[in-house]
């Protein structure tokens, strides 16, 4: 039941943005604990689409394993070909015959998300960007990336080149996990390359408290695609998103869902956290949290989880009063089973009681 309810909750929210044209066909998301590795949501994870430019973390990945084994440095120069320079924008314009550095090379893809220079790092390192899609593809098999094939360095169309949002997810775990300090490059939001300023396309890092990258996406093919890493409370969550109809309804769905498996991990934004001492420590005294334990698309489904609740965790609702409360998402009604009158330490105590039991509850305030 718990996989079915994070399935409504997440369509719901998608559906409230416009998240809503060929669901099933190309749209994902997974969120992962760090530490654990453990899934704490997803839909769709093994559902195969175009990488976009989230193919440049695989390049990056290879990038940064020849800088540790010492075949690359941060000053190498890296030669720029014909083909290299005739790919398509987003790009630096690099001139055939020119060259550009390991480091300036690196802060363009992370941040300009450059094509132009994604094919220099390939051809560079393995002749041809094709035999260098081999080499990334062969990566991803090390990695446990098994749903994954490469075929080009930049993310580019190609009807061959696809992987899952599961994939990206442990790509992205591991580059953090296995480039800790090359890592910390993709928390730049802009870069300067000979007398021109570029400013990050992760415009969710600029706004989302402990964000520290990694990387966005998009071809028409694949929808707007966003890899993502957040820090709060020394809890690190990757989350992963395929298939927006936009950049900022991508970034509002995955803000959605990353809000929501902090705060069922009891980490609560600091910005809120503040607001809530400034202006609501009476209300909180006054117990005005609430649990939700279901939600339905018909009333007596509700009532009966009440009355299941109720009968069978009577200790988590004890001297607690019961409601559904009937609430609209995108025009459909819905009906939520609540628990209410908790203060917040009881609301998230007697939810995380429920949960040992494999019982869905999240808070509400």
């Amino acid at each position: 039941m718990k996989k079915s309810l994070l399935l409504i909750i997440f369509l719901n929210s998608l559906l409230i943005l416009g998240f809503t044209s060929n669901l099933f066909a190309k749209k994902a998301a997974i969120v992962i604990d760090f530490d654990s590795e453990d899934v704490l949501f997803e839909v769709n994870a093994d559902t195969r689409n175009y990488p976009a430019s989230l193919t440049k973390i695989m390049t990056l990945y290879i990038v940064f394993d020849y800088i540790n084994k010492g075949k690359l440095n941060y000053d190498s120069q890296l030669s720029v070909s014909n083909i290299a320079a005739s790919r398509s924008p987003s790009k630096l314009y690099l001139k055939p015959g020119s060259s550009i550095k390991v480091r300036d090379a690196i802060n363009a893809l992370i941040i300009k998300s450059a094509n132009d220079v994604a094919t220099v790092i390939s051809e560079n390192i393995s002749g041809s960007e094709k035999e260098f899609a081999k080499l990334m593809t062969s990566y991803a098999k090390k990695l446990g990336m098994n749903n994954t094939t490469f075929k080009n360095a930049s993310g580019l169309p190609n009807r061959a080149q696809l992987t899952t949002a599961r994939d990206i997810a442990k790509l992205s775990h591991a580059l953090i996990s296995n480039f800790p300090n090359e890592y910390k490059l993709f928390s730049n939001t802009e870069f300067s390359y000979a007398g021109k300023t570029y400013k990050t396309h992760n415009k969710l890092m600029l706004s989302y408290e402990g964000a520290d990258g990694i990387k966005t996406g998009y071809i028409k093919a694949s929808g707007f695609q966003l890899a993502f890493s957040a820090v709060r409370d020394n809890k690190r969550l990757i989350g992963v998103i395929f298939g927006g109809d936009t950049g900022s309804q991508r970034n509002k769905s995955l803000k959605i869902i990353m809000d929501k498996e902090f705060t069922e991990l009891n980490i609560i934004p600091n910005v809120s956290e503040k607001k809530i001492i400034k202006k609501e420590t009476k209300k909180i005294e006054k117990a005005t949290y609430s649990i939700v334990v279901g939600t339905f698309k018909y009333r007596n489904n509700a009532e009966k989880q009440i009355k299941l609740i109720k009968n069978k965790y009577p200790v988590s609702t004890k001297d607690k009063v019961s409601n559904i409360v009937q609430i609209k998402v995108s025009g459909k009604q819905l009906y939520e089973s609540r628990f209410e009158n908790f203060s917040k330490k009881e609301a998230y105590t007697a939810c995380k009681r429920l949960k040992k039991y494999n019982r869905d509850c999240f808070v509400r305030l």
